[in-house]
């Protein structure tokens, strides 16, 4: 619902004691205006906006925003369809869990061998490039990488990839090659790693040293390790396409490169736009110390580090061998150790060989940690099943009754129970099955909000939203309805690496479909009267707005979260970076079209939230409305870019006239910390935005 209130019933309430209309206070000294929250503001004068153009809004959640008819008859529901308990047995999830390793030999002269591939569903993959310390790899070697991969692949497989200079990974010698000769290996075998990217979970940076763990080299001295690494995790960025992460031994190794200084490397908080954000650790000394063998040099702060940069980054290794003499600490390689630390370092996969103590130990000692369900398991069971990202979905929502080519919504609850996150690009997909077993792909989704399972984070619950158009052609009855997530939306089956949900339900997974059941609604009926004012997701412009205030820092048009807001500032204070919800999509750029903000951060494309641009009910001195951020079924305003100028965010009402002023200037967004309109003819300088297409 909505207030409509009038400029002359503001204005008669303004002339009575006491009565105020809200103005928005900043922080941003170049403003014009500068007032308390509780100032009054004379809506009469010259620059206020039309009667039309005020609006009180009453802050509305997802379910409020139904269609009143899909509301009035509980359309609407949640559902009980499918158990929303976490099952206690292992799912195995792609670029996540306990390895086994493998180990590819490649040789000149046609000798290169390789082991069998192991059952685990991960693979820890350890390449010997010895043979190549002064050559090339020549072709027929590649095409033995290549050819290996393509078999795990084929088995839906998923692995860890190393590269060395050590003969036979044997910790005895290490045959390191110059610099030059390394980039060269590096340029050569990216070939095939590109080719492979979606089995590939991570590249652990190797090629320094014994066992590939960049230390102990037998070529180079320690002073000059740092420069021959700092060029290796330099080449991997460069070679390897951007959904690959790399990983280094330490976090001394990244603080080297990276440039900053180890005793404050807790401070950094990587972005997505940054080369550092790719870059994370891979520890093969695992809880085997209070140093994990060297790995750390203050555990507390470089875990503080981990807890933010292994998000987005792929954190594991193996236990370290546990000996007489090792300072353990309070470290202790058990179940309810990690289920401290390990969702801090959010590790996703270990050995489950080598250092066979520490895994019987694992496999005899019962789990007594915070987790009442797990009680009295197995503490390796646990470890195991927590293992990177585990998704357990906790409740549906979803329209009932719907008709073909009609509205269909759906809320999921999924929260992720796994020490880490999914570090890997997947994408949404919404199926649908008939009692015939037809199937029908919901391709027309008119917004997902958290669509993005890259930020379904360890130990947070996510409700991922969704509006779609049905399939035209649907004939009345019941259908079941399926979610997928895998690699593009194309594939089918277990192409494409899919991943299931951890609950307790021997229903939810459809193998055929590579996809997850999550409840049953019924078709009534066909829709001649689709919502055609919101596109398809595949229909959208997606864009971003920059200040171009010179000589000042410039931010973007942009919020702090994922919400709805009355006004809004575009950046922090304390800091120089404009907030991390700063991408937009839009229907047109040639025609006033809803703003949709994105789900995606940081700059990155996302899909389009259920929250749009709009006016609010807040006023600059000078009676003009502060931006403010809306449910889309409930925003009044549309926005163009370069209307009235070449650079302008020009004003428009739900109609797409252009929004005007009562002496008829036209209006357009004005840059400020907390952003507004004005004229469109101010010349400040404040009308002036940059625009880039994503």
């Amino acid at each position: 619902m909505k207030f409509f209130t009038s400029i002359t019933t503001v204005v008669s309430l303004l002339l009575l004691k006491d009565i105020k209309v809200y103005g928005k206070p900043t922080l941003d000294t170049n403003l014009d205006y500068l007032f308390d929250l509780d100032d009054k503001v004379d809506l009469s004068t010259e620059n206020a906006l039309a009667q039309d153009q005020t609006y009180n809004y009453l802050n509305t959640s997802f379910n409020d925003v139904m269609k009143r008819d899909e509301l009035s008859n509980g359309n609407f529901k949640s559902i009980n369809d499918i158990s929303y308990v976490e099952s206690l047995s292992e799912v195995q999830n792609p670029y996540r869990g306990f390895y086994s390793q493998a180990v590819v030999y490649l040789r000149r002269n046609g000798k290169s061998e390789k082991h069998s591939i192991p059952k685990t569903n991960l693979i820890r993959v350890l390449v010997d490039i010895s043979d190549y310390q002064k050559h090339s790899i020549d072709e027929e070697a590649l095409t033995f990488l290549d050819k290996y991969l393509e078999q795990i692949k084929n088995n839906h497989k998923t692995i860890v990839i190393r590269f060395a200079y050590d003969p036979g990974f044997k910790g005895d010698v290490s045959k390191d090659p110059s610099s030059d000769n390394v980039r060269n290996h590096q340029k050569q075998v990216s070939r095939v790693l590109k080719k492979y990217d979606d089995i590939i979970a991570s590249v652990e940076c190797g090629l320094f040293g014994k066992w590939g763990e960049m230390h102990g080299s037998s070529v180079y001295s320690d002073s000059e390790k740092p420069k021959y690494l700092n060029k290796v995790i330099n080449n991997w960025l460069e070679f390897l396409p951007e959904s690959l992460t790399i990983s280094v031994r330490t976090p001394k190794i990244y603080s080297d490169w990276a440039n900053i200084d180890l005793s404050k490397i807790s401070n950094q908080i990587t972005k997505p736009n940054e080369k550092a954000y790719r870059v994370g650790i891979y520890n093969d000394g695992y809880l085997a110390s209070k140093s994990d063998l060297g790995t750390y040099k203050n555990r507390e702060q470089e875990i503080k580090w981990l807890k933010n940069q292994a998000k987005h980054t792929l954190f594991g290794g193996e236990f370290g061998g546990i000996y007489e003499g090792n300072d353990m600490g309070n470290v202790s390689p058990t179940a309810d150790y990690m289920d401290k630390e390990a969702f801090l370092t959010h590790t996703s996969y270990l050995n489950n060989g080598h250092y066979n103590v520490t895994i019987s130990n694992l496999k005899n000692k019962k789990y007594n940690g915070a987790d009442k369900r797990y009680k009295g398991i197995s503490g390796y069971n646990y470890v195991e099943n927590h293992l990177g990202y585990r998704y357990v979905v906790r409740g549906v929502r979803l329209t009932k009754s719907a008709k073909s080519n009609g509205i269909f919504r759906m809320e999921i609850d999924i929260e992720n129970v796994g020490y880490g996150n999914l570090v890997k690009p997947k994408s949404l997909s919404l199926l649908v099955i008939d009692n015939n077993n037809n199937r029908f792909d919901l391709s027309e989704i008119q917004f997902i909000e958290n669509g993005n399972p890259n930020n379904w984070n360890s130990k947070e619950k996510t409700t991922v939203k969704v509006k779609a158009i049905l399939p035209n052609g649907m004939e009345n009855g019941n259908y079941k309805v399926y979610l997928r997530i895998a690699s593009g939306t194309k594939s089918k089956g277990l192409n494409s690496f899919p991943i299931r949900f951890a609950n307790d339900d021997k229903n939810i997974w459809n193998e055929s479909l590579g996809a997850n059941y999550l409840g049953k609604f019924s078709i009534n009926g066909t829709s001649n009267n689709n919502d055609e004012s919101e596109p398809t997701i595949s229909n959208y412009v997606t864009i971003k707005f920059k200040g171009t205030l010179d000589p000042t820092l410039n931010y973007y048009l942009g919020v702090k979260e994922l919400k709805n807001y009355e006004y809004f500032d575009i950046h922090d204070e304390n800091s120089n970076d404009s907030y991390k919800y700063r991408t937009w999509h839009l229907t047109s750029e040639t025609k006033p079209s809803l703003l949709y903000l994105s789900d995606g951060t940081y700059g990155n494309p996302g899909n389009p939230s259920s929250h749009c641009l709009d006016l609010g009910n807040h006023h600059s001195a000078n009676g003009y409305n502060f931006l403010s951020i809306v449910n889309c079924e409930n925003a009044k305003h549309k926005f163009m870019y370069g209307g009235y100028s070449s650079d302008s965010i020009d004003v428009y009402d739900i109609n797409g006239k252009h929004l005007t002023d009562n002496n008829n200037n036209k209006l357009c967004v004005y840059y400020s910390m907390t952003p507004r309109i004005d004229k469109c003819s101010n010349d400040s300088g404040k009308m002036k935005w940059k625009k880039s297409i994503l």
